[in-house]
């Protein structure tokens, strides 16, 4: 009789430290928990008010409205990994804009034709005050807040799940080679896994490093070594998001700024040789409103004359046109019906200055 009660009290006192023990676990388990989901909320709530900070950091500067986006329609949305596509235009050059819809038109394209800033716009005129007018031009600032605007907007616009998804830039005066949705297409994953921005033109850039050459069509993709352009790129979300961060104050061109960044080693920068993309040549009917010189001087043949030894110089390979122009094949007279069918807003009530 006293084995059995001393066993009854045994068990009945192992039970009680079992469950004081199975309590302070379920009590660490819940604090665990607890502790794990602030953490988690914190980590969340940081990355939204940086990337908040991030995208109101630049006075003036906002994202696109998307009422602002003027849409092109096309069958085809992605070019290799890249989507959607941008178009820079100035709302005053509806002749480039004639010309950008042909181009994506002969594609059959999606892409979105977005505002410009140019050199009147109120948003320039309020950063023209802190302007280093040595080194930067006031056309050059209205390039900086344009390409700044398009960079916000991708932020903007991209889940925060989504930092690698890639968008693509064209400025207005491009022309693009006709095989350039199929070629862009054949891209290893490897080229969008590593590349931070990847060039379709390669901008007086000499090749640097062979990241990988095409077997089915006549391309290279070097490491860029000095990429000064910006009239068409790809561009990843995280990125956009990085120069945003770091060109906030203009203080040099925004190509000069990316060169500047590829020499520290902060981003991998990929170009396509021979380029995909050129910009279209300067004349009277197709004037530039960045670079407003007279180019029939004698003063512009010499610079012209020492610019050109000098990319020879370094190894730049020369195209002075693409293999196949898809501008060639570009129909302007459907484009123009069309710009004046969809034109709505700032693109069809703009008044010059």
């Amino acid at each position: 009789m006293r084995t059995v009660r001393t066993n009854f009290f045994y068990n009945k006192k192992e039970k009680l430290i079992f469950d004081r023990r199975r309590g302070k676990k379920m009590r660490r388990s819940i604090i665990f928990i607890f502790f794990s989901i602030i953490f988690l909320l914190l980590i969340y709530y940081s990355c939204n008010i940086k990337n908040h900070f991030i995208i109101n950091q630049i006075p003036q500067i906002k994202p696109f409205d998307k009422s602002l986006l003027f849409h092109i329609s096309g069958s085809i949305k992605y070019l290799g990994k890249a989507s959607p596509i941008y178009i820079l235009n100035l709302p005053s050059r509806s002749d480039r804009r004639t010309e950008s819809i042909a181009l994506i038109q002969t594609f059959d394209l999606e892409a979105f034709i977005v505002p410009a800033y140019s050199i009147y716009s109120p948003e320039i005129i309020i950063h023209n005050q802190n302007r280093n007018k040595f080194f930067l031009t006031l056309t050059e600032l209205a390039c900086w807040a344009s390409h700044m605007r398009i960079w916000i907007t991708i932020v903007n616009y991209t889940s925060s799940h989504h930092d690698n998804k890639w968008s693509v830039v064209f400025e207005d005066d491009i022309d693009l080679e006709i095989d350039t949705p199929n070629i862009m297409q054949t891209f290893p994953h490897t080229i969008w896994n590593d590349a931070d921005l990847i060039y379709l033109g390669h901008c007086a850039n000499p090749p640097g490093k062979l990241i990988y050459q095409s077997s089915q069509h006549m391309y290279r993709i070097h490491q860029a070594l000095n990429p000064s352009c910006t009239h068409a790129y790809a561009i990843r979300t995280h990125i956009a998001k990085k120069l945003v961060y770091l060109l906030s104050k203009p203080s040099r061109p925004i190509d000069d700024s990316i060169v500047k960044l590829v020499h520290k080693h902060q981003l991998i920068v990929y170009s396509i040789h021979p380029p995909l993309a050129i910009q279209k040549e300067v004349t009277k009917k197709n004037p530039s409103d960045v670079n407003q010189i007279n180019r029939q001087s004698f003063i512009y043949r010499i610079q012209l004359s020492i610019y050109t030894f000098l990319q020879w110089w370094n190894g730049v390979e020369f195209y002075e046109k693409l293999n196949k122009s898809a501008f060639k094949k570009a129909n302007l007279t459907k484009a123009k019906q069309w710009r004046k069918m969809y034109e709505k807003e700032i693109w069809k009530n703009y008044i010059s200055k």
